[in-house]
């Protein structure tokens, strides 16, 4: 067991023990130090790439609730609100602008990477910590993941983080109240989005095998598993009561339970295997790492200390790919749950070894050999992403990932409707850009968002579209966008979610509307790497 601080514990290897020596210490804190400063100097230096859509979702749930609006009132999604609350609480630190969403993602991933090396330190000192910060750094500054955005995950993966810290310290000391504390955190990773309820699965099986494994005592337990559901059902039960509270607990309950079970029905097996070839391949870079991951997985059977801790990290990192699966979309932002346990392995790629060499007495120039190891891998990914990292603008990298998408358009727009409305005037986005609504800071004239949802292969659909229309109709918006990109509707073969055959009422309605009510005021041309031509047209009220 350790005792003390994780570096300054004594390790034992084979026969032999050893304390970390002080230049050890120097160079991971340091090491630690410096990984930081380049992953928020990246940060920093990209703080103005504009938002894409679930981004926008998120703003403009965070901008309503900073306005006293509660979530499912203006903002239909079937996701749970936790992350709408993260992102308040970041505009409310750093300001309603993109910078200030940058800044506080910027945060909640430096909280992510010093979460991992507190984790790792406690499970396998302080050389694998050094090196898993360094590898997550890396791992979550990848536009090929999409990391690069405040995606959902990352929220998940800092309650997922804290939770297994607390709980792997709890079973130690067997204290209800870390247990406790424990609970609340993986209760708020599912509140962050429902696949965090992986994670709770993970706590509670964890803590049954370990209590077990300990005495096989099942009064103490079924005790600590009532402590442990008790911290868990808390922020899930008191987002109910707020719910109930601010008259929205119907449309809660409709979005994120009845329409988030149909959404998880819509793809087969056989459709999702194809999202996953799609998708998984831009996911394993830089390769080096997860090829060090492979390496550390072997660590857990022949190291000591892998071997003391290998149950918790096999079944975290089986909970994590659980928490890719959901729906079977395999997005890649649904990746992100995956990098913590990945840095992690390839960080014991790095200390295993060391240790190994060091136990064993060998001479100091071929106990270095792991660390310049790390170093090469570190540095080589970072300079592999110079091009990212430090040549392209903002704007590019927008465009590098959403090559089908108009981010940067979608901003002019918004900014336009700000300039051209008043602060009580109502607006309608006639496409998937909730963005628009956080960029224009304008209240929507229909809680639908996204139109993806009126699209897809649900029972839900002709009711959603009929919902919408009288929203829009009742509002009578001040200003309607509408995008001529199909993308933002959904209408894409390659996507299994929607229906082949979309039925055309919505677009004949909308033509319809515009026509009678409405005049163009503006086309705003959006770029498309695929050489596609599309605009976002903005209508007035006549």
């Amino acid at each position: 067991m350790e005792q003390g601080s994780a570096d300054a514990q004594i390790v034992k290897v084979g026969t032999t023990s050893f304390r970390p020596g002080p230049r050890l210490r120097y160079f991971c804190y340091a090491m630690l130090i410096l990984v930081l400063v380049i992953f928020a100097a990246i940060r920093i230096r990209l703080r103005n790439t504009p938002l894409q859509r679930d981004e926008g979702e998120y703003a403009y749930a965070g901008q309503l609730l900073l306005q006293g609006i509660p979530p499912y009132k203006l903002a239909y999604n079937m996701k749970l609100p936790g992350t709408y609350v993260a992102y308040a609480a970041m505009m409310a630190a750093f300001g309603e602008t993109v910078p200030g969403i940058r800044i506080g993602m910027l945060v909640v991933l430096v909280a992510n990477t010093l979460l991992l090396f507190f984790l790792t330190r406690r499970l396998f000192g302080l050389l694998t910590a050094t090196a898993a910060a360094a590898f997550y750094t890396l791992l979550a500054n990848r536009w090929s993941t999409l990391s690069l955005d405040g995606h959902a995950t990352h929220f998940i993966v800092l309650a997922a983080l804290a939770g297994t810290l607390l709980l792997s310290r709890a079973v130690e000391t067997q204290s209800k109240v870390i247990l406790w504390s424990s609970g609340i955190c993986f209760g708020l990773a599912f509140l962050m989005k429902q696949q965090g309820l992986t994670y709770a699965v993970f706590a509670g099986l964890f803590w049954i095998g370990s209590e077990w494994r300990r005495s096989a005592n099942w009064r103490r337990l079924l005790s600590g598993l009532c402590v442990l559901a008790s911290g868990l059902s808390i922020p899930y039960l008191f987002t109910c009561l707020v719910a109930g509270y601010a008259g929205v607990f119907h449309q809660f309950w409709f979005w994120t339970v009845r329409y988030g079970a149909a959404y998880e029905k819509i793809v087969n097996w056989s459709e999702g295997w194809k999202n996953f070839n799609i998708n998984w391949p831009s996911v394993p870079h830089p390769a080096i790492i997860w090829w060090m991951a492979g390496f550390g997985l072997t660590a857990l059977f022949w190291n000591r200390r892998g071997r003391e801790h290998n149950v918790l990290i096999l079944s975290f990192a089986f909970f994590s790919i659980l928490a890719v699966m959901p729906g079977l979309y395999f997005r890649q932002h649904y990746f992100l749950v995956l990098l913590p346990v990945v840095a992690m392995l390839a960080g014991l790629a790095i200390g295993a070894p060391y240790e190994s060499l060091e136990g064993r007495g060998r001479i100091s120039m071929l106990r270095c050999l792991p660390i310049v190891v790390f170093l090469v891998a570190y540095f080589s990914g970072l300079i592999g992403q110079k091009k990212y990292f430090v040549r392209m603008t903002p704007l590019q990298i927008s465009r590098q990932m959403y090559p089908e998408d108009g981010f940067a358009e979608s901003r002019v727009v918004g900014d336009y409707i700000r300039d051209h409305t008043s602060d009580h005037d109502r607006i309608a986005v006639l496409a998937s850009e909730p963005e628009i609504y956080f960029y224009s800071h304008r209240h929507s004239a229909t809680g639908y968002l996204y139109m993806y949802p009126l699209m897809e292969k649900q029972k839900f659909a002709h009711r959603m579209q009929q919902e919408m229309i009288h929203e829009v109709e009742q509002s009578e918006p001040e200003m309607i966008v509408f995008t001529d990109n199909m993308f933002t509707w959904g209408c894409k073969p390659k996507w299994p979610e929607v229906s082949p055959e979309p039925s055309m009422d919505m677009f004949v309605w909308m033509h319809h509307y515009l026509d009678a009510h409405y005049r163009q005021m503006v086309e705003v041309p959006a770029y498309s790497r695929a050489g596609s031509s599309c605009s976002y047209f903005v209508y007035r009220l006549r």
